[in-house]
């Protein structure tokens, strides 16, 4: 083999680990912002702040984004630790995680964004952040796409974050848009992708599991 073909042939896996790399970025992404869904929690956070003026508000999503990019980064980075500390196998943790996304789903898809309760001092913490945007289906894809990306895997989440707290601040445009109906229509929409995310998880954990 020449010093040619060899340039060639490491410059061509280069190129395709490069490739390979932006391609799981962008899947982990658009992962993340389906899991999340910025567009149906609105209707979770209007019911949750109705009594709150647009101030408050945004406040509210102010801490509700700080709270779920903490929870993202704490579980991408920490994951496998604190796991590791309560004797619980990854393998576990994703049929445990997959298994509540699916039933959050069933939750948002037969009664959307009705009966959360009302506003409360920690309404940026539960149930917006948790469970609803950094929940079990959000912090196993953390868990997961670190261990292929790396540090990169903040990329990802640092644009969800983005995207959802613009979203969020811009929930009374949406909801002049959409209708109130209209964003229940789409948070009831994604819940199928969502409950579909959750079954991979599940499967495959109880997959790892069993073999």
């Amino acid at each position: 083999m020449t010093v040619l073909s060899r340039f060639d042939r490491g410059y061509k896996d280069s190129v395709a680990a490069r490739a390979g790399m932006w391609l799981e970025l962008f899947r982990s992404t658009v992962e993340l912002l389906i899991i999340v869904d910025p567009v149906g929690t609105i209707p979770f956070l209007l019911s949750l702040t109705s009594d709150l003026d647009e101030r408050e508000r945004a406040a509210v999503v102010d801490r509700t984004v700080m709270v779920s990019a903490a929870l993202l980064v704490l579980f991408s980075l920490a994951g496998d630790l604190l796991l590791m500390l309560f004797g619980v196998r990854f393998e576990s943790f994703l049929l445990a995680g997959g298994s509540l996304l699916v039933l959050l789903a069933i939750r948002i898809l037969f009664q959307g964004g009705e009966g959360w309760g009302r506003s409360t001092g920690s309404v940026g913490a539960f149930p917006l952040a948790f469970p609803l945007i950094a929940g079990p289906g959000a912090l196993t894809s953390a868990m997961i796409s670190i261990k292929t990306l790396g540090m990169l895997y903040l990329i990802p989440v640092t644009l969800v974050m983005l995207v959802t707290w613009a979203v969020l601040r811009a929930n009374s445009w949406f909801m002049r848009v959409l209708g109130r109906q209209g964003a229940d229509a789409i948070a009831r929409i994604m819940a199928v992708f969502i409950a579909a995310i959750g079954f991979e998880y599940a499967i495959t954990g109880l997959r790892a599991s069993v073999l």
